[in-house]
């Protein structure tokens, strides 16, 4: 069973949240994106033009995870609530990563994935290519969530955590 044996596989370089956190700048000043930072949550904010809306992705990086979350300018109904839950747990059945939610507290729509680094050894192409993963999965289901929610301008706060 697990750990039983020992293991001939060399072991990755164990990162730490420093180190981390400057990997995910230089992967973001690379692909000269512009972005925030915040030094007190650890975490950068950007937002990328979609199909249908802005998509404003935060990268937030604590000891274990860089997680991933984008809080789409989407805000539903109470009364479709049930009916967006279910849209989403479809459109989430069918992800390969990732998942959306309805926060019930204010009808807001997210989409988050959190990747542990710990025994993991990320490069820059590594941030940038899941970050266009992350950000093309939003894109693709985004304005169908639109359809289905009632959109407002949502301006909600960016700072995550």
């Amino acid at each position: 069973m697990f750990g039983r044996r020992k293991s001939t596989e060399p072991k990755a370089m164990k990162q730490d949240t420093d180190s981390i956190t400057e990997l995910v700048r230089r992967s973001l000043d690379v692909a000269e994106l512009k972005y925030t930072y915040s030094n007190a949550t650890n975490h950068f904010s950007i937002v990328f033009m979609g199909d249908d809306l802005p998509i404003n992705v935060n990268l937030v990086v604590d000891d274990l995870t860089i997680r991933f979350v984008s809080h789409l300018d989407l805000k539903a109904k109470p009364e479709k609530y049930k009916d967006v839950a279910w849209e989403l747990n479809g459109i989430n059945k069918r992800l390969r990563f990732g998942a959306f939610y309805l926060d019930p507290d204010d009808g807001m729509i997210s989409f988050e994935y959190s990747f542990s680094y710990v025994e993991a050894n990320p490069s820059t192409d590594f941030i940038l290519a899941f970050m266009k993963m992350f950000v093309g999965t939003v894109d693709e289901h985004d304005g169908d969530l639109k359809n289905l929610a009632e959109s407002v301008s949502a301006s909600r706060n960016a700072m995550y955590g």
